[in-house]
């Protein structure tokens, strides 16, 4: 059963920027008084309001006790994984998958694997398997083989706007793994951890919302249609892959989730395919069959 939130995790979080990006497209070709009503504030705002309240409202009246329990260390460190994990990483998700295609994205985004491990041996202290750098340079190697061979082919390389968005994400992601990490060790409830800090979040991009776009952005919310797909987006995929990433993390150490995660490629890869039409180069694939066998040597050779 260990196994399990693991497995909900990689297949929740691999449609993730498939339906992100056919959001983005879909308000693009759908736009209600001349305006694209999907932004990245009303998204976040009300997929992360729902994470947010499923998980504060149970617990809601043990929040005062526990909110007194934590010191200046404990503050800082749910502080510092909103900023990460529920502000940073998803604004610049957001815009590099603006500029990219899912494809590209979601390659981009695998350095998150390797990179958290390195920052939990770092700070945490976490052992990294044995096979790890054989293991990260086989990920590398297929992260960058599709952009030389797209280069090489004549054809466009991704957008450097898009990738400095993608790069200041990874950075972002890989740092809430740790804080992750050190939050679930403390054994602390999901009204705390999930709750609390994913409904602040939430209300700053609202806010961002208001600085940004003005009160006339919340009435395109009206229409049934963009408060359904957010909705539908929210549930199913914000608030499955969140609980299933902190129950993962009770059970695996941020090397092995980081590792396997990269399952989540094969997820994105095919999705993007199948549901938005990217078309799959042949490089593409041996990039993607480097990262897999990179992320199996290093798991395997990890945990003898």
């Amino acid at each position: 059963m260990a196994w399990l939130p693991l497995v909900l995790y990689v297949v929740l979080k691999g449609l993730n920027a498939t339906a992100l990006k056919g959001l983005q497209d879909f308000g693009a070709n759908h736009p209600i008084g001349g305006e694209n009503p999907i932004s990245f504030c009303n998204v976040f705002f009300v997929a992360q309001l729902i994470v947010g309240l499923m998980a504060l409202l149970p617990g809601r009246r043990q929040l005062p006790a526990l909110l007194k329990q934590l010191n200046g260390g404990d503050q800082r460190l749910l502080a510092l994984d909103t900023l990460l994990g529920l502000l940073l990483g998803p604004v610049a998700f957001y815009f590099a998958l603006e500029s990219l295609t899912v494809i590209s994205q979601t390659l981009l985004f695998a350095l998150v694997l390797p990179l958290s491990a390195l920052l939990a041996r770092r700070f945490l202290g976490e052992a990294l398997p044995r096979g790890f750098w054989l293991s990260f340079g086989l990920i590398a190697l297929g992260l960058l083989l599709p952009q030389l061979g797209v280069a090489g082919l004549g054809g466009r390389m991704d957008q450097l706007s898009g990738v400095i968005w993608a790069l200041l994400g990874v950075l972002a992601f890989a740092g809430a793994g740790v804080s992750g990490r050190a939050i679930a060790q403390r054994g602390w409830p999901i009204t705390l951890t999930v709750g609390l800090t994913t409904t602040v979040s939430a209300l700053i991009f609202g806010a961002l919302a208001l600085i940004l776009f003005g009160p006339v952005h919340f009435h395109l919310l009206n229409a049934r249609w963009v408060v359904g797909v957010i909705v539908i987006y929210g549930l199913g995929l914000s608030l499955g892959s969140e609980l299933a990433l902190r129950q993962a993390y009770r059970h695996w150490s941020v090397a092995q989730v980081s590792l396997w995660g990269s399952l989540t490629i094969v997820v994105a890869v095919a999705s993007a395919a199948l549901v938005l039409g990217e078309p799959v180069l042949p490089v593409t694939v041996v990039g993607l069959l480097l990262v897999l066998l990179g992320t199996r040597m290093g798991t395997v050779i990890g945990g003898a």
